[in-house]
């Protein structure tokens, strides 16, 4: 069992909060097959990057006209397949459990496409979410999850940061916030991951005055 004790929490929302990765995949595969790119490069974008990110990556000369349409057919994809989303197990019990203001989603995913697949989950919304338009520089920028402890108004230090990508790692190691992360066979631990899940299930909360306790498992 492991014993963790912060002031927040804060969630990325793709394969963390939601199983998402069919629906992102499907409409990058859309995109890929429509300008003739290998799909399979493509993919390994994906995990933690906001859309503009991945097509400066993949299609640098692309004008910004063509960008934003790409984007839009992209989001629109994503918005369709969003009622079809489920939760990770137990996130629904374990989100349910906090105050709004006390937990957070940091996702690379536009504000549109988050408030859909959360409802589509039948998840709650936290008083704060950071999407894609609300930062400058994406994941594995910390600027996000140090945006969303800067609303909630606590310490990074005393965050705990739930996450599944290498860029969200990354960013969260920069942030100097303890992270947990969702990746049932993790066993070396890097930067500030303390343990790994591979859900919910299991995971209790208590909230006491301004901490936090979490039980993992």
């Amino acid at each position: 069992m492991t014993h963790l004790e912060c002031s927040a929490l804060l969630f990325d929302l793709d394969d963390t909060l939601v199983l998402s990765t069919p629906s992102i995949e499907a409409a990058w595969h859309g995109f890929a097959d429509r300008h003739g790119l290998d799909f399979e490069k493509v993919r390994t974008l994906l995990p933690g990057r906001r859309g503009r990110d991945i097509l400066a990556a993949v299609m640098p000369t692309m004008t910004d006209a063509q960008a934003a349409n790409e984007l839009d057919i992209i989001r629109r994809s994503e918005i369709a397949a969003a009622e079809t989303i489920m939760p990770v197990p137990g996130a629904e019990a374990l989100t349910r459990m906090l105050p709004k203001n006390r937990w957070a989603v940091v996702t690379a995913a536009p504000r549109m496409v988050m408030e859909a697949r959360l409802c589509g989950a039948g998840l709650p919304t936290p008083a704060v979410t950071i999407c894609a338009e609300d930062v400058v520089d994406g994941k594995p920028s910390p600027e996000g999850f140090l945006a969303a402890a800067g609303h909630l108004a606590v310490d990074p230090r005393h965050c705990l940061g739930f996450e599944d990508s290498t860029a969200g790692f990354q960013a969260l190691t920069e942030a100097e916030i303890k992270t947990v992360a969702i990746a049932e066979h993790m066993t070396v631990y890097e930067g500030t991951i303390v343990c790994s899940i591979g859900d919910y299930q299991g995971v209790t909360i208590e909230v006491a005055g301004d901490r936090i306790r979490i039980e993992i498992p």
